[in-house]
Parts: C-alpha cells; sequence; structure tokens
C-alpha cells in the first residue's frame, strides 16, 4: 500500500479510536462516579477493608476518564484525513493523566493480586493484617511510581511537532516509550503470576467448600465477595491492561511504532478497563450497593402502635 493511502487510512483508525474513548469517558464516569458516590454516602461500604484497593481503583478511573477529555476532544475538533498536526505543548500537557493512571492501575492491579494470594494461601496470616494499612502502602507505591514516570515522562522528551500522529506515544521520546512499554509489561507479567495462582487455588478449594468455610469463619460472606470482586477485575485488568502492555514492550522492542498506527488505543483501554471494573463491582456487590429501601414513618408508627395495642389487649 502507497505510503499516503497508509497514512490516511492510519488517520481514518485514528478518529474511530478517538470516538470510541469519548463515548466510553462517559460510560466511565458515571459508572465510578457511582461507586465513589456510594462510599461517600454510605458508612457501611467505608468501613469495608477489604474493598479499599477496589475504591482506589475507582477513583483513579473517575480522575483519568474525565482528565483525558480535553485531550481527547482536542484531537477530534482538530482531526484531519490528509494531515494530522496537533500542538506538541498540549498534546503533552492534556496527556499526562494517561501515563500517569496506566501505571496506578497495574501497581494496583498487582496488589490486589497479592492481597488475593495471600488470603487463599495463607489465610492466618491474611486475617492478621490491617488491610486498611495494605491499601494504603500499595496506592503509596503506585502514586510515587506514577510520579517518576511523569518525572521521565518530561525529562526525556523533546518538545517538537510529529506529523500525522494522534497519539501521545508519538510525541514523547523513544527512551521513555521503550520504558514505558517493558515497565508496564514487567508488572503485567507479574499480574499474570499472581492471577494464575489464583485461580488454581480457586479451582482447588472449590472442590473442598467446607474447609474455605470454616478457615474464613464469621467473615467467609466478606471473603467470597472479595474474591469474586477481585477475580473479576483481575480478568478485566489481564485482558485490557496487562495484554495491551505486553503487546506495546514486545513491538516496541522490534522498532514499529504501533501508536502511529493505530492511535491513542491505551486511552481506549484504560477506558474499557474502568467500566468493566465498575461493572464487576457493583454486579458482586448488588446486595450493597443497591438502593436502600425507605420505610415511611407513617407506616414504621401505624406498625408500632400495633404491636402496643395488642400487648395491652394480653394484659
Amino acid at each position: 500500500m502507497p505510503q499516503k493511502q497508509l497514512g490516511a487510512l492510519s488517520n481514518d483508525i485514528t478518529l474511530g479510536v478517538d470516538i470510541f474513548i469519548l463515548t466510553f469517558q462517559g460510560f466511565c464516569s458515571f459508572i465510578n462516579g457511582y461507586i465513589i458516590f456510594l462510599f461517600l454516602t454510605r458508612p457501611d461500604l467505608r468501613k469495608n477493608k477489604h474493598m479499599r484497593l477496589v475504591v482506589f481503583l475507582s477513583l483513579g478511573d473517575f480522575l483519568v476518564a474525565i482528565g483525558e477529555l480535553p485531550y481527547i476532544a482536542y484531537m477530534v475538533i482538530n482531526w484531519g484525513q490528509d494531515l494530522l498536526d496537533y500542538d506538541p505543548w498540549y498534546i503533552m500537557i492534556t496527556a499526562q493523566p494517561l501515563p500517569l493512571q496506566l501505571k496506578i492501575s497495574a501497581t494496583i492491579t498487582v496488589g490486589i493480586a497479592l492481597s488475593r494470594n495471600i488470603a487463599l494461601f495463607f489465610p492466618s496470616i491474611f486475617r492478621r493484617m490491617d488491610l486498611g494499612y495494605y491499601s494504603n502502602c500499595v496506592i503509596l507505591i503506585a502514586v510515587l511510581c506514577a510520579i517518576f514516570d511523569d518525572f521521565l515522562y518530561w525529562h526525556t522528551t523533546t518538545i517538537e511537532h510529529h506529523i500525522n500522529c494522534g497519539t501521545i506515544g508519538c510525541f514523547v521520546s523513544d527512551q521513555f516509550r521503550y520504558y514505558w512499554g517493558i515497565s508496564n509489561m514487567v508488572l503485567g507479567f507479574m499480574a499474570v503470576v499472581l492471577s494464575i495462582t489464583i485461580f488454581w487455588k480457586l479451582k482447588v478449594v472449590s472442590k473442598n467448600k467446607s474447609s474455605v468455610a470454616s478457615a474464613a469463619g464469621s467473615t467467609s460472606n466478606k471473603y467470597a465477595k472479595a474474591n469474586r470482586t477481585s477475580t473479576g477485575i483481575l480478568m478485566s485488568s489481564l485482558l485490557f491492561i496487562t495484554l495491551p502492555s505486553v503487546c506495546v514492550g514486545v513491538v516496541e522492542l522490534s522498532g514499529f511504532s504501533i501508536f502511529k498506527l493505530i492511535g491513542p488505543f491505551y486511552s481506549a483501554c484504560l477506558m474499557v478497563s474502568g467500566c468493566c471494573n465498575g461493572i464487576i463491582f457493583i454486579t458482586s456487590n448488588w446486595e450493597n450497593v443497591r438502593p436502600k429501601k425507605k420505610v415511611s414513618s407513617i407506616i414504621v408508627k401505624k406498625i408500632s402502635t400495633a404491636h402496643t395495642q395488642s400487648g395491652l389487649a394480653w394484659h
């Protein structure tokens, strides 16, 4: 295919990916915004330390969906079939939420997988763990890694125009792009290994539910919900974060720029993952997150009065 036709095709693909991202940004912000609202208004959910990492993940997905809106909208508005020539400063500034959330999401995924491994293989240690402290440590590590990525993002990049490329992957330096792909690939492999051990253990213990129940004790229901939610989120992260990160790492090592051909597919992966994570959390914990039915005070008063009169009649 001639270079001109290939460039036009790549620009068309980029526009399609941008519109896809804009659509899922609305879904992602709504779903995760609802989860954040639930945790802000429901004390019982805030006290559930099993879900704290999931809430951090939802918060990150919500912020990146909102934060990336100027970046994606700018590329759609200024799109051209024959020529893409974006302002490099604007792209670099507005695209910052992407590398930040990608590293935070990958790190939290590893943290969730590690906590589930401890819960399944070392239940006695897990019961003694302070899950709130563990979650805070994981998010602190994730934020520090993201800050380091942001430092390299600016330190290694020379701001310059890149024609016919509609994604931040073309504007950052080769050094950062290699680091970005490989570091996320390493985190992805860690998540894969930890997830495989989780799925194997769940398959084994499913044949002996009584032993799981006795190990969990009175909190077996909480453990079951945490396992369902965490396993679902791990599957979502493996499909939409880990595998793309591994592919990017391998492709970048070969010297081919997948960003220039497909466009901002990392952002698309984050949006889909954020939507899936939110849906998994809500469906796995529907009995806890569904709207509470309000009982009329008049009905309560009538019932109370009826019980009182009935008691007096017996006396």
